[in-house]
């Protein structure tokens, strides 16, 4: 799932993940995403930090409540330490900070996936 205000960015990453193969749901911002997510699964959730309504932390902190597997990688343009910091302690998996080149996100995800699948819970 792409949780992103911004339409321009949740379409450009919709078209290239679904290029890559994978299955996209989107929100457009947290609310949305844990409206969607009460009736929907996914295995990975990209979030934006800043959105309306319900922003991606706050999102992130409700999630790690009721949902303790899915994969969650934040994105967003502050890239400060305690920023990162917070993000990790909010429950986030990962955390790329924009721009950012899509390949690593692209391995970011091949990693995880690899993982679950071979059963590697380490990390």
């Amino acid at each position: 799932m792409i949780v992103e205000d911004d339409v321009a960015t949740r379409r450009l990453y919709r078209f290239l993940l679904t290029n890559s193969g994978y299955t996209v749901l989107e929100a457009e911002d947290g609310q949305a995403a844990l409206e969607r997510l009460a009736t929907e699964t996914c295995d990975v959730i990209i979030t934006d930090m800043n959105m309306p309504r319900l922003g991606g932390m706050d999102m992130v902190r409700t999630l790690r409540q009721h949902n303790r597997t899915v994969y969650i990688i934040m994105v967003t343009a502050f890239g400060t330490p305690d920023t990162e910091k917070q993000a990790f302690k909010a429950g986030v998996d990962e955390y790329l900070t924009k721009p950012f080149d899509f390949e690593e996100l692209e391995r970011r995800l091949q990693t995880f996936f690899q993982r679950r699948d071979s059963g590697d819970r380490a990390g």
